[in-house]
């Protein structure tokens, strides 16, 4: 099989796996009790599809050798509050709000990423960072924009969708300290990194559903067949199709054919709940995709450079370096 095919391949996949996970927020909307318990499912099936992977490909010896780690334990608890986070914040505000916000989280972990390890703060990263910031503002509604009043600046903010976008937003910091604290461990394998960040997720969030109890009493039969049906296709389904085009792409291509989540939340928020998607909103959503994308784009970035004549060099180089713009 041909590069090409092979990359196609995985595109595919991974265009099926973003697909599946953005419609959770549509299934949370027909689940009568909190996003923790929803998110909870939807981990632990993940957990259950790993350890079927393991057991098909015989890769637990892996799990066994692999030493364990702080960031290892740190990236299965931020993916824990992520997911819970953003779930419950599809219950509270617009499935494209939710969505685009949580999608902040790759700025975050660049800033955290200059502050503490050192990495340069490059020009390319200054403009994404500057789209994302005011593709928030957007988003949320601080500027906005009507034929009437033209383009307004304020805090007049509509309180149906504060509380949910802030807890969007969260949930977007969470996402970035999930990536940032992922880094630390780069030389596990996929699979066995899985297996860890959902197994500890899982934990998490459990520890939340003890602390808050939430009620169940609410969970009719339609409830609990939308429950099961979202821990399969949104939790198992789309995280089999992500180890499976985890195979055939490298972290900045899943990274950024993951911003079709986005796409797909939103255009089941119209569809289904019709949700409004203003003008401003949606060159915000826009924004905060090409940050996203962007600073992935900027931080893989290679270039060629030449070698110079050996009487031009005092010591060896190497053909080829990353060089951030």
């Amino acid at each position: 099989m041909s590069e090409k095919s092979i990359k196609l391949k995985g595109f595919a996949f991974m265009f099926l796996s973003s697909s599946l996970m953005g419609g959770i927020g549509a299934f949370a909307r027909y689940i009568n009790t909190s996003g923790d318990v929803i998110s909870f499912s939807r981990n632990f099936s993940g957990v259950v599809c790993m350890i079927l992977i393991l057991l098909v490909t015989r890769r637990f010896g892996a799990v066994r050798d692999t030493r364990f780690s702080a960031g290892m334990l740190f990236s299965g608890i931020f993916l824990g509050l992520l997911s819970m986070l953003y779930v419950m914040s599809t219950q509270m505000t617009t499935l494209s709000n939710a969505a685009f916000l949580i999608y902040t989280g790759p700025i975050y972990s660049t800033l955290l990423a200059t502050w503490l390890l050192k990495e340069p703060f490059t020009k390319g990263t200054a403009l994404m960072l500057t789209a994302v910031f005011f593709g928030c503002l957007m988003i949320i509604g601080i500027i906005n924009y009507t034929p009437e009043t033209g383009v307004v600046i304020g805090l007049d903010l509509d309180p149906k969708y504060t509380a949910g976008n802030l807890v969007a937003l969260l949930s977007g910091v969470a996402y970035g300290l999930f990536l940032f604290v992922s880094r630390y461990r780069s030389d596990v394998s996929g699979d066995v990194r899985a297996f860890y960040n959902f197994i500890f997720a899982s934990l998490t969030i459990g520890v939340f559903i003890m602390m808050w109890q939430p009620d169940m009493s609410r969970m009719d039969a339609s409830s609990w067949m939308w429950l099961v049906s979202a821990a399969v296709i949104t939790g198992f389904g789309a995280f089999f199709l992500l180890t499976v085009a985890a195979k055939y792409l490298m972290a900045s291509e899943l990274a950024c054919i993951s911003y079709q989540e986005t796409i797909m939340a939103t255009l089941l928020g119209i569809a289904f709940f019709s949700e409004p998607l203003s003008m401003m909103q949606g060159v915000g959503g826009a924004l905060i995709v090409a940050g996203g994308v962007g600073q992935i784009f900027f931080s893989t970035r290679t270039v060629k450079v030449e070698e110079l004549p050996e009487k031009a060099r005092g010591h060896q180089v190497h053909i080829e370096e990353v060089k951030p713009l």
